[in-house]
């Protein structure tokens, strides 16, 4: 059998001073950072089979910056074009990376991270050499939590405050599961990968950080005493988050990271004994193509939403701040019109051309799988993907791959709920159900 060769780099990506951060409904420029963004660039070597993974500190980025990398490789003539995992872990603490609600990034920062992102998987490449692989699982159920809910009045609220005394129930579970991956060289580990559902939003404000896996990260260098890098792919969290609503206090600061990213390095950290050495590791990669059309918004869609926009068009922020999801909860006319606005631009405003999207699988022999899902995914489609998945170990790499926005299954859609809010970039209901059978298709094309 061949050996399993391992590579690594990083660089780092923290945005300069002053530039906006990313995450939510108006730009907050920075004032500094907490700790620093890094991309993180893990090479695998079978044979003649290459495989990479590429793990970002940012918000998401998009299919089409991510092809023009493949792109900047392919010209390189590096053999990893077309078999690199680009992934997200989500921070609302990061740069903008593509435009959003009229705001785009700073002129050169992503041709930066595209050059960064070559040249770590250059060096990463440079310098495989023999290595060995262990798996393993665990489970936290204590720090996620569904932010859908169902109210008294039978509407689907996201978000909707704490201890609301109309709710009536979640709308769906968590996926406690997290599949764990060790590289080890000369019997010390130099690489772990810890595969997480949770929302990264637990800062807010307007200073750099990682969020939480940048916390998690340094504990677990803290506790094991030495600089391992750790590298986080998020799980399907789309309708998840780290708000407990039967509990009064805050859950929103730097204080909140450090509380679930040491929580998260300490439930890790007990599971390290489960950790088995994988003996087949043998590579197997495949892309898949598909389209994710945009929402079609209907007639009587299209009527309520012209409505309530006249009903609100003169509402603004008294104080002038960005509104919170407290207000959208709340209803506050201004976010009445906002979302009014969204929805009619489906109509009047549509995207034109198709979306077409990618997915890849990475599979090491019989026992691992890491699959993409190009999406902030619902967890119902984990569980989907993970139970007909001939792999005992299937990693889901949400934000993989590029970003179409929020995706759940049929049921998700129409009742309510920011997530599946018309707008123009928001996916038809169809596409949680394509990204289930895609995914399903590659982890059973071997």
């Amino acid at each position: 059998m061949s050996k399993f060769e391992f590579g690594f780099a990083k660089e780092d990506i923290t945005p300069a001073y002053g530039e906006p951060l990313f995450g939510y409904f108006n730009p907050r420029p920075n004032k500094g950072a907490y700790d620093r963004l890094a991309l993180k660039a893990a090479v695998f070597r079978t044979g003649n089979e290459l495989a990479a993974i590429v793990s970002y500190d940012l918000c998401l980025l998009d299919s089409k910056f991510l092809n023009d990398i493949d792109d900047m490789l392919k010209a390189a003539n590096s053999p990893l074009a077309g078999k690199t995992l680009y992934c997200a872990t989500h921070t609302h603490t990061g740069p903008y990376t593509n435009s959003l609600f009229g705001y785009t990034p700073a002129p050169g920062y992503m041709q930066s991270v595209a050059a960064k992102t070559v040249t770590a998987l250059e060096q990463a490449y440079a310098s495989l050499a023999e290595a060995e692989l262990y798996t393993g699982t665990t489970e936290c159920s204590t720090l996620a939590f569904n932010r859908r809910f169902i109210m008294k009045n039978g509407k689907t609220l996201t978000n909707p405050g704490k201890l609301n005394p109309e709710i009536d129930h979640a709308e769906g579970g968590i996926d406690p599961k997290i599949v764990m991956m060790e590289i080890r060289q000369h019997g010390r580990p130099v690489l772990f990968i810890a595969n997480i559902s949770n929302h990264t939003d637990t800062i807010g404000g307007d200073w750099v950080s990682a969020d939480w896996p940048g916390i998690m990260e340094k504990e677990m260098q803290y506790k094991l005493g030495f600089d391992l890098p750790v590298m986080t792919i998020i799980a399907p969290q789309g309708n998840i988050n780290h708000f407990d609503i039967t509990t009064p206090g805050s859950q929103t600061g730097y204080e909140e990271a450090v509380r679930i990213g040491k929580a998260y390095a300490n439930v890790l950290l007990a599971a390290l004994y489960r950790l088995k050495k994988q003996d087949d590791c043998s590579i197997y990669t495949k892309v898949r193509e598909f389209e994710a059309p945009y929402l079609q918004l209907s007639d009587a869609e299209y009527a309520e939403a012209k409505k309530t926009y006249e009903e609100n068009k003169d509402a603004v922020m008294a104080d002038g701040r960005d509104f919170t999801s407290e207000d959208i909860a709340r209803g506050v006319p201004f976010v009445k019109k906002f979302f009014a606005e969204m929805a009619i631009a489906c109509r009047e405003n549509p995207i034109a051309g198709k979306r077409i999207e990618k997915q890849i699988v990475i599979a090491f022999g019989k026992e691992l799988a890491i699959v993409s899902l190009p999406a902030e995914p619902f967890v119902e489609l984990g569980y989907a993907i993970r139970e007909g998945s001939p792999y005992p170990l299937t990693v889901l790499a949400a934000l993989g791959m590029g970003e179409v926005g929020y995706v759940g299954l049929r049921q998700h859609y129409g009742n309510g709920g920011y997530e599946t809010s018309p707008s123009r970039e928001l996916a038809d209901p169809t596409v949680g159900e394509a990204m289930i059978k895609g995914a399903l298709e590659l982890l059973n094309s071997k």
